[in-house]
């Protein structure tokens, strides 16, 4: 989740291309500053699916596997991790793997997680991301659709958070519109798709 998440994701730009593009009107931006100086970022999506086949593809290792990276493993409960790598060929507990550890949740309703590790290279500061955390907040609109959020407070004025904000208001966005399409277009074949980024 980063995914974040995961979303709640710290890397996306490897497989990310104009093909993915975020579609301006299918994530609803909701941010806001708050009365303490503070930003919010709080961007959300519909996506075609009940709640409990959306709470499934966010909490387990199959489900994040299809939609949001092909090496997932989640350890869903609180003190628990949800790890996860871009790179096919990734392994569990390698240094590289985006770790973040889950801080709170309500079934089928709410989780929350904050990141632990970090990819050695970032296009952020990776200490600033790691001060914040993240909500998914997963809400019923009726029995075969669901809104998904992802909020992160406590953004400060300035750098380095300003970078930060720039990085995750698009990825959060990004991987939003992934969640939509795993349910829209079925799982990633994750290794046609690498096969593919290979020709290009």
């Amino acid at each position: 989740m980063s995914t974040l998440l995961p979303r709640v994701a710290l890397v996306l730009a490897a497989l990310a291309s104009a093909s993915t593009a975020v579609a301006a009107s299918a994530v609803i931006d909701a941010s806001r500053a708050e009365p303490d100086g503070t930003r919010t970022m709080h961007l959300s999506i519909e996506v075609p699916a009940p709640v409990a086949e959306v709470w499934t593809a966010l909490t387990t290792s199959d489900g994040w596997r299809g939609w949001a990276a092909p090496m997932a493993q989640v350890d869903f409960r609180l003190g628990g991790v949800i790890e996860t790598s871009y790179n096919i060929a990734a392994a569990p507990g390698a240094p590289g793997n985006i770790r973040n550890e889950i801080i709170a949740f309500a079934p089928q309703r709410m989780f929350a997680i904050r990141n632990v590790q970090a990819p050695p290279r970032t296009a952020f500061d990776v200490p600033t991301f790691q001060s914040l955390h993240t909500v998914v907040l997963v809400d019923p609109v009726d029995e075969r659709r669901t809104r998904v959020s992802f909020v992160q407070p406590g953004y400060r004025a300035g750098e380095p958070w300003d970078t930060v904000y720039k990085h995750f208001a698009w990825g959060n966005a990004w991987t939003l519109e992934q969640l939509k399409a795993r349910f829209e277009k079925g799982p990633v074949d994750w290794k046609k798709k690498a096969e593919d980024a290979a020709k290009k």
